[in-house]
C-alpha cells in the first residue's frame, strides 16, 4: 500500500507539469483547432533562454524568471505572426501540418546555437522535501507541482477575469463573430500562442530542473497529447485532470509494470490509456460532441 501511495504522489506532481502543457495545446486549440506539435521544442527554447539569463548572465531568480517567460512568449508570437497568420481563413489541418513543420524547424535551430550536449540544470530552490515513516516526496518534483498549478491558475484568472480573457473567450467561440463584434482576431491569437509558449517554458524549467537540459527534452512535449485527447481537445479541466490522470498512470507502470522485465513501458503506458480512453469515449473524457449534418 505504502508503494501505491508513492506511486501516486510522484505522479501527481509531475501530472501538474503535463496539465500545464495540455492546457498550452487547449487554448490554442480552442482559438483557432490547431494542434501544437511543436510544443515540445518551445518548451525547449523556453528552458534555453531561461537558461542564458539565470546561469550564464547570472541575473537572480525574480528577475530571470518573468524575463525568460517573457522571452518564450515573444518567440510564440513572431512565430505565430510569421507562420499561423498568414494561413487564418484556411482549413484548420493546414496549420497543424504548418506547426509539425515547426517543430523540426525550431529543434534544428536550437541545436544549431547549443549543440546536443546536455546543459546542467539545477534552480537551487529551498529544500521542501516531505518525508515520513513510510513515504519520501523529494524536493524537485514538489516545486516543479507547485510551478505548475500556479501557473495554471494565474492563466484561468487571466481568461476568466480580465477583459483581454474574455476576448479571447470570444475568438475561441467564433472568430467570426467577434470580430464583427470589433475584436481584433488576429492579434487575439498572436496573444494566444504567446501566452501558450510562456506557460510552455515554465514546464520546460520545471523538468529541466531535475538535473539536466538539452534538445532531447522536447521529447517530453509528446505528453500533451495523451494529457489532451484524455481530456477533451476543448476542456480546460479536462486538461488539469487528465495531466493528473497521466502522471499517475505513469508512475505507476514504473513502479510495477517495469520491475517484471518491461523497461521503458512507463514511456509508452499514457498512450495505451489514450487509446483506451478513445475506443469508449472519441472526443475524450470531458471534450465537447461535436454532430455533423451529412
Amino acid at each position: 500500500m505504502n508503494d501505491f501511495l508513492q506511486a501516486v504522489g510522484d505522479g501527481v506532481f509531475i501530472g501538474f507539469v503535463y496539465a500545464l502543457l495540455g492546457l498550452c495545446i487547449v487554448i490554442v486549440f480552442k482559438a483557432s483547432e490547431t494542434f501544437n506539435f511543436a510544443a515540445g521544442e518551445f518548451m525547449v527554447i523556453g528552458s534555453f533562454l531561461f537558461y542564458v539569463l539565470f546561469f550564464d548572465l547570472g541575473l537572480p531568480l525574480a528577475v530571470a524568471l518573468p524575463l525568460g517567460l517573457a522571452a518564450a512568449g515573444l518567440v510564440g508570437g513572431i512565430v505565430e505572426w510569421f507562420t499561423i497568420k498568414p494561413l487564418l481563413g484556411r482549413s484548420p489541418l493546414s496549420m497543424t501540418m504548418v506547426t509539425l513543420g515547426l517543430a523540426f524547424l525550431l529543434r534544428s535551430s536550437v541545436q544549431f546555437i547549443w549543440g546536443s550536449e546536455s546543459y546542467s540544470f539545477f534552480l537551487e530552490l529551498p529544500d521542501i522535501t516531505v518525508e515520513t515513516e513510510e513515504l519520501l516526496f523529494i524536493s524537485d518534483p514538489i516545486w516543479a507541482g507547485f510551478f505548475s498549478m500556479v501557473t495554471f491558475i494565474l492563466v484561468l484568472l487571466f481568461l476568466f477575469r480580465t477583459r483581454w480573457g474574455l476576448a479571447i473567450q470570444a475568438v475561441s467561440e467564433d472568430q467570426a463573430k467577434s470580430m464583427a463584434f470589433g475584436i481584433n482576431a488576429r492579434f487575439i491569437l498572436l496573444i494566444i500562442w504567446a501566452i501558450s509558449a510562456a506557460c510552455i517554458a515554465v514546464a520546460g524549467i520545471m523538468i529541466s530542473n531535475f538535473g539536466a537540459l538539452s534538445v532531447e527534452a522536447a521529447s517530453v512535449g509528446l505528453r500533451s497529447i495523451p494529457v489532451v485527447l484524455i481530456g477533451g481537445m476543448d476542456s480546460i479541466g479536462g486538461a488539469l485532470i487528465a495531466g493528473i490522470i497521466v502522471g499517475v498512470c505513469e508512475s505507476l507502470a514504473g513502479a510495477y509494470i517495469e520491475p517484471m522485465g518491461l523497461v521503458g513501458f512507463k514511456e509508452v503506458a499514457p498512450y495505451f490509456l489514450m487509446l483506451l480512453v478513445l475506443f469508449i469515449r472519441p472526443y475524450g473524457l470531458f471534450g465537447t460532441v461535436r454532430i455533423e449534418r451529412v
